[in-house]
């Protein structure tokens, strides 16, 4: 018997029927008919990278509050406007959680987290436990809320449930504000005199992670768990994959098909502008949802990452409860980073 693989389906059957019951009792999604897409993102915006990822040298103005004081660390609470502003009040707002350690020191690295898809507060302790253990390795972080998530959900909906849906459009302006969003952050830690900064992230906050290392002028480092490097590859997998193939199968195009998909998406199609070395990517060889013949695919393309470490797990379970990985991001910190 395979120990690992077994382990692997008991954290895989555990998340599909805790999905399966919160799906149960969540709204289905909202007519968003309404909301005029194309103002906030022109067809020409999306035609290239370079254009849909622009550059913006904004500093934010974050009003920060001291929430929480431990003997090594300060915790400051804050916020600033988005960078873009969408029909939804609650989602205009970003907020960041900054663990700051004590004294304060110019030039320490800072690692930017990014929350996820579908993270709710409750999951704040392991994002909260990730920022002490990287205070604890010698670095500051700051949590940051994507959109649609947490305080910044619209009312009649869950967290996260705007970020993704089966409109094109609407799931492309989602990724660019995140982009921009977490870009105005690094413009302010950057400001404010810090060293290196860097993204960590999990899932499709490790995808982010990944696109900003592509596609931003100021990262310098990223860290990337389970991010499923081919979005057409989970959207062809994807909850509402059905409804896709149906209106594929009526002419329209869809995420399954538009070539601006996998362009402006997936990590496969890029490449980072930071050098290799700097990027750290853990991924399970029995992951459903990011199979490992999409991480090679990407490795390929990106020259053979030399911190791309592959675990005998799922999609869970690379991060839940797996010591290797958190030595293995302890070393690499420590070497490519410190």
């Amino acid at each position: 018997m395979n120990i690992d693989k077994t382990v692997t389906d008991v954290f895989d059957f555990i998340a599909s029927n805790v999905g399966k019951l919160t799906t149960s009792e969540s709204p289905t999604l909202p007519d968003l008919s309404w909301v005029d897409v194309d103002a906030l993102l022109p067809d020409e915006e999306t035609l290239t990278p370079e254009r849909f990822y622009r550059q913006l040298q904004t500093i934010p103005d974050i009003k920060f509050k001291t929430t929480n004081q431990l003997p090594f660390l300060e915790i400051r609470d804050g916020s600033f406007p988005s960078a873009i502003r969408t029909e939804f009040p609650e989602n205009n707002t970003v907020y960041v959680k900054h663990f700051r350690l004590k004294p304060e020191k110019p030039g320490r690295p800072v690692i930017v987290v990014v929350n996820g898809l579908n993270v709710d507060a409750a999951f704040d302790f392991y994002f909260n436990w990730w920022c002490l253990r990287f205070a604890a390795w010698g670095f500051d972080s700051v949590v940051v809320t994507i959109p649609y998530s947490q305080a910044r959900t619209p009312k009649g909906s869950f967290s996260g449930q705007f970020i993704i849906t089966p409109e094109t459009k609407w799931t492309l302006l989602s990724v660019r504000q995140t982009f921009q969003d977490i870009q105005l952050v690094v413009n302010r830690l950057k400001a404010d005199g810090a060293g290196e900064v860097g993204l960590f992230g999990v899932s499709y906050g490790g995808v982010m992670a990944g696109i900003y290392a592509c596609n931003a002028d100021n990262a310098d480092f990223s860290i990337l768990c389970m991010p499923p490097v081919d979005m057409a590859d989970l959207f062809s997998k994807w909850d509402f994959t059905e409804e896709l193939r149906a209106r594929e199968a009526k002419g329209e195009t869809t995420m399954l098909t538009d070539p601006r998909v996998p362009a402006l998406m997936s990590l496969c199609c890029m490449k980072p502008r930071i050098p290799t070395r700097k990027v750290f990517l853990a991924a399970g060889e029995f992951d459903h949802l990011v199979p490992p013949e999409t991480i090679e695919k990407t490795n390929r393309a990106w020259g053979d990452m030399p911190w791309l470490k592959m675990y005998p797990t799922g999609h869970i379970n690379t991060f839940a409860v797996n010591f290797r990985l958190i030595n293995d991001l302890n070393r690499f910190l420590k070497k490519e980073i410190l």
